[in-house]
């Protein structure tokens, strides 16, 4: 079961929605939080083409600018502090001052049981634009699952189900078994889903995932579809079809649900999934 939470802060729509289901969590499973604002410099070091005598003027508005993330993460972290406080939620704050995002989550994920984050990674800076690279290099080679909350993420008001996304490779097979052992959801009736264009193979699948979790007490309903179109869209329409409180799935790729890591699937889930997403590759 859960011990520690990892919570990456930041104050976009789908962060704010990611700070409140971490708090819950923590409040339920009794787990202690960390907070951890990240403030990427990186933009500040990159090239830009500036007019003769306008140095001076760009150091000051770099400076500017950083000053102005160091006081919106800071800001993050004394919110939580409160929120904690009236929850009972024991909270260990960081703040990581212009450090890689992706390093920083290398370095503080081990010592946690999950890692929840959203797409929104701007720290208030309406026109910085949302980049999940560095959530991508993270599951590139991630020590802990990571549970996504995308600007497409609502929460259902009366969610029926888990859903799972089973394909047999060793990446869904690990998803199920951290969907087991982080006891996320365990209230709530679960579907094993698993697509193929050979209906049997599609119901060997769904049996196969159904079984993992019927050995850890978990019974699930194996759901074996023949649905044609991207993978991105038959789990959304999945997970929406079935009134997903999550979805649960491994890394899949562009033109098999056994591709490389990043292709179009998992991008577009990572972007547009309608329910918070538990991933690990």
């Amino acid at each position: 079961m859960m011990k520690k939470i990892l919570l990456v802060l930041d104050s976009g729509d789908s962060a704010l929605l990611a700070r409140d289901y971490a708090l819950q969590l923590a409040k339920r499973h009794q787990c202690a939080l960390t907070a951890l604002a990240l403030i990427d410099g990186a933009p500040l070091l990159e090239g830009e083409a500036m007019p003769p005598g306008a140095f001076a003027y760009r150091v000051a508005r770099d400076a500017s600018m950083e000053q102005r993330w160091l006081d919106n993460a800071r800001t993050l972290l004394d919110n939580m502090r409160a929120q904690a406080g009236e929850l009972d939620v024991a909270l260990a704050s960081v703040l990581a001052e212009d450090g890689h995002p992706e390093d920083e989550l290398v370095r503080h994920a081990p010592l946690h049981d999950l890692l929840v984050v959203s797409t929104d990674s701007h720290l208030g800076e309406s026109e910085r634009p949302h980049d999940s690279r560095w959530l991508e290099n993270y599951l590139l080679n991630p020590a802990r699952p990571m549970l996504l909350f995308s600007a497409d993420t609502v929460l259902p008001e009366h969610p029926r189900c888990v859903v799972l996304a089973y394909d047999g490779s060793p990446c869904a097979a690990r998803a199920l078994q951290q969907f087991v052992f982080l006891g996320l959801a365990h209230d709530l009736p679960r579907k094993v889903i698993a697509n193929h264009t050979d209906p049997l193979e599609a119901e060997r699948l769904a049996c196969e995932g159904a079984a993992y979790l019927a050995g850890h007490g978990l019974p699930a309903e194996p759901v074996a579809l023949t649905a044609r179109g991207s993978n991105s869209q038959v789990l959304i329409a999945a997970a929406d079809s079935h009134g997903a409180a999550l979805l649960v799935m491994g890394a899949f790729g562009h033109n098999s649900w056994k591709e490389r890591l990043f292709g179009s699937t998992t991008r577009t889930l990572m972007k547009h999934c309608h329910v918070p997403l538990l991933m690990f590759h």
